[in-house]
């Protein structure tokens, strides 16, 4: 019989209020896991009403209002980070909980996570949706101090758990661990989606948050590269972000807004059937810790063309010329291969089933047992330490 744990899930934002990758995860995998345990998300309180709701059978916890996540300059604030850490310092310090499970990103809540299940002996697990290393030198050139903090918080947290959990073998590898018992990869899933629809209205289509690293800048460009090559596409780019006015402007700065769409950020079923009507999905972005919704897109059968990079995990859910493209991480590059399926109905039409079959192996319920185990491992391995020494 499996023991009902109490797992508190820590992570600043929330599905559907931000709607990022870890913050499905999370979803996806706590309302999954509601029927054999307790789970309890500690998060902001982006929620009307009183600090603690039901939600999808788990106890929604808000400590505070949300502040602003991003700066004027599009990137996370330290000063979110900071207040977020503190406030989930004091709840995890009361204890209550037999297994934490905090997002590794950003870094100052898991140090408060760390030592107040230290003080409390509460096993620890840790979720790593990417890892940047000397990345952060390229992210912040104007501020070298604050990215060498950064770098060096990132590198210190790496053991900071009894179990640490990577959504990708490229993240693993990029923190310097082996998989092992205490080092896992748990990927991320992808949840139903409709059936592709026979007429696909989008030629091109990008879903996700519109920040600096994701390059869909590149897109833009491509779609002008394509038009200047004689070829008129249909591009959707959905989600919103801090870069959403500056593509706005790029566009019409190229002369192509009347082929790009900036519709801001969809509901589910809206962005489910975008893709399902979409023929090429592209991912420009040079930074993804995974790349969940090139699994979402192929699930739908749109083709992914993913550009390649050093710091990019997206290539790993595509198989080049079989389920999918991987191209140079340029605008021309981008448009030959997006050019190159369009005029090539056979080919896309098989990379599009094989696609579909890729997806399949990503799925929610088996992802959600593999935490579940993850947590009972931590949790019965605690008992063996802690209980020994109470006697």
């Amino acid at each position: 019989m499996v023991r009902r744990l109490k797992i508190a899930i820590v992570y600043d934002p929330l599905y559907p209020y931000v709607n990022g990758g870890a913050e499905r995860r999370y979803h996806e995998i706590g309302r999954r896991l509601v029927g054999d345990h307790d789970i309890t998300y500690l998060t902001w309180q982006w929620w009307e009403g009183p600090a603690r709701v039901e939600q999808d059978g788990m106890t929604l916890h808000g400590v505070g209002r949300p502040p602003s996540l991003y700066g004027t300059d599009g990137k996370r604030t330290v000063r979110e980070a900071l207040a977020f850490a503190v406030r989930i310092g004091w709840v995890l310090g009361r204890g209550g909980f037999d297994v934490v499970e905090c997002s590794a990103t950003p870094y100052l809540p898991l140090y408060a996570a760390w030592a107040a299940t230290r003080l409390t002996r509460t096993p620890l697990v840790t979720t790593w949706h990417e890892f940047w290393g000397d990345h952060w030198l390229e992210y912040l050139p104007d501020r070298p101090i604050v990215a060498r903090v950064a770098r060096s918080l990132e590198a210190w947290a790496r053991p900071l758990a009894d179990a640490v959990v990577a959504v990708s073998g490229f993240t693993l590898r990029r923190m310097g661990r082996a998989p092992s018992e205490r080092n896992r990869v748990v990927p991320n899933g992808v949840a139903s989606v409709p059936e592709p629809r026979v007429e696909r209205l989008v030629d091109v289509g990008y879903v996700g948050r519109l920040i600096d690293e994701k390059r869909v800048d590149l897109l833009i460009d491509a779609v002008r590269a394509l038009r200047d090559a004689g070829r008129s596409v249909r591009c959707v780019i959905a989600g919103d972000g801090p870069a959403r006015d500056d593509l706005i402007r790029h566009a019409a700065a190229l002369g192509v807004d009347d082929l790009v769409e900036l519709p801001g950020r969809l509901g589910d079923g809206t962005r489910d059937a975008l893709l399902a009507g979409t023929r090429i999905f592209a991912m420009p972005s040079l930074r993804e810790g995974f790349g969940m919704s090139v699994l979402e897109a192929q699930a739908a059968g749109a083709v992914p063309v993913v550009v390649r990079g050093p710091h990019t995990a997206a290539t790993e859910l595509v198989t080049d010329g079989v389920d999918g493209r991987i191209c140079e991480p340029t605008a021309a590059d981008l448009a030959a291969a997006i050019g190159e399926l369009l005029d090539d109905d056979a080919l896309r039409g098989r990379l599009s089933i094989v696609a579909r079959r890729s997806a399949q192996r990503y799925d929610w319920d088996g992802i959600a047992a593999t935490m579940a185990d993850v947590y009972g491992s931590v949790a019965r391995s605690r008992r063996a330490i802690v209980e020994p020494r109470a006697a």
